[in-house]
């Protein structure tokens, strides 16, 4: 009995111990939630790939890089969408060391130059040794950039094993494409063309035009100054044969843009000529659409508008004449840059073509504003009143034609 009262608590050692009790349920409580409040974002360290790397080599991680630009869409839509998703934190802070690079940066662009980044986003996975495991870019789902962040992490995806592969055995068709599949996501794209040329010189002759091989050229070859892009201009037929015509033409379509839109954004004239008579050379109707439209973007790009006016007096006609987004971009220019009588007369007759094809308020004020120019100012107020009727009836912002119902005094 006595033994059974010393068990007995008193209500208010009771009441303490059930403080205590709740205490540290409490704690652990706001402990797991801090521990996931943790984790809710990507570990990721900003613009300091030093760091990543001496990390990468004490904690034998593979690094993760994502270059980015403050502009860039589809930077923006990754950061604010995957790299948020759970599954995709819990993935990079687990099996990486994380950086994001700015590439607008001091940092950003030196690590651009070391690595040859060229495009944004671009995701780049390296080991402790700087060897470039795997790359990719653009936007994906999450499941996608798990999947693809997975390639890294296996060494039977990695590029070196790949590369390897490749060159153990190069009259191999599946090691050649895999590993130039591999490599046209990645920083190192250039290089397919140099890929597809080694496969293709070990290959007999009476074997070139198979399925598979069409498929590697497809993969592979990018660029216009290669004989690879003549091997394919020289044997369509054979090609089309185990492909499609389609795919062929699709296939030489997309190596020209490729080509002379590299050439454009670098401002490279002297290439884009040489280019442009290569693609000239396939005599494909779709080629010289392209061309003449890219040409059109060229001369804009350099302000070269007496070669912007001849290419157009030639050629909208042919290339652009159902098209009436294309014809209203060329008035545009006509209207600020072009002075010539007769070149501005031809510009009034294709901007009458775009409102046969699309009797909108652009195509209607692009004529408006033509006629203005020609000094034929009662023309120019009948379009321009149009206009206005369409932009009201459409309840738009009619600040534009407003100002310029005043420049043509219109009340």
């Amino acid at each position: 009995m006595q033994f059974y009262k010393e068990l007995q608590l008193s209500p208010n050692s009771l009441s303490m111990k059930i403080s205590i009790k709740h205490i540290f349920i409490i704690f652990l409580l706001f402990f797991v939630s801090f521990a996931k409040a943790q984790k809710t974002t990507i570990n990721f360290i900003e613009n300091d790939y030093k760091l990543a790397l001496e990390q990468s080599k004490t904690s034998k991680k593979p690094i993760f890089v994502m270059v980015y630009a403050t502009w860039c869409p589809h930077c923006n839509k990754m950061k604010a969408t995957v790299l948020k998703d759970p599954a995709v934190i819990d993935f990079f802070n687990a099996n990486y060391i994380n950086v994001m690079m700015d590439g607008e940066s001091p940092t950003g662009k030196d690590f651009m130059k070391k690595f040859r980044v060229t495009s944004f986003p671009t995701f780049l996975y390296l080991n402790e040794k700087e060897t470039h495991l795997y790359s990719t870019g653009g936007e994906f789902t999450s499941e996608e950039f798990i999947s693809e962040s997975k390639k890294a992490l296996n060494p039977n995806t990695q590029l070196p094993y790949l590369e390897s592969q490749f060159n153990d055995d190069i009259r191999n068709s599946e090691s050649c494409l895999l590993y130039l599949n591999a490599l046209r996501k990645s920083i190192d794209r250039d290089k397919t063309d140099e890929i597809v040329a080694k496969y293709l010189s070990t290959q007999p002759k009476d074997q070139l035009f198979t399925a598979i091989n069409w498929k590697i050229i497809a993969f592979g070859v990018n660029k216009l100054n290669t004989k690879e892009f003549d091997f394919i201009l020289d044997h369509q037929s054979d090609f089309a044969k185990v492909a499609s015509p389609k795919r062929v033409e699709a296939k030489i379509v997309s190596v020209v843009n490729q080509s002379l839109k590299h050439n454009m954004e670098s401002l490279d004239s002297i290439g884009y000529s040489k280019n442009r008579i290569l693609a000239k050379n396939s005599n494909l109707t779709k080629v010289d659409s392209l061309v003449f439209k890219l040409d059109l973007q060229m001369y804009e790009a350099c302000k070269c508008w007496d070669k912007y006016k001849q290419t157009t007096l030639e050629s909208v006609q042919k290339w652009a004449w159902s098209d009436y987004k294309t014809i209203n971009e060329i008035t545009k220019i006509y209207i600020q840059y072009i002075n010539d009588k007769e070149a501005l007369q031809s510009a009034i007759t294709w901007a009458k073509r775009s409102v046969e094809l699309n009797d909108s308020a652009e195509s209607n004020l692009s004529l408006a504003r033509l006629y203005n120019k020609t000094k034929d100012k009662k023309t120019a107020i009948t379009y321009a009143r149009k206009t206005k009727n369409i932009i009201t009836a459409m309840g738009w912002d009619t600040k534009e034609i407003d100002q310029f119902y005043l420049d043509l005094g219109i009340k």
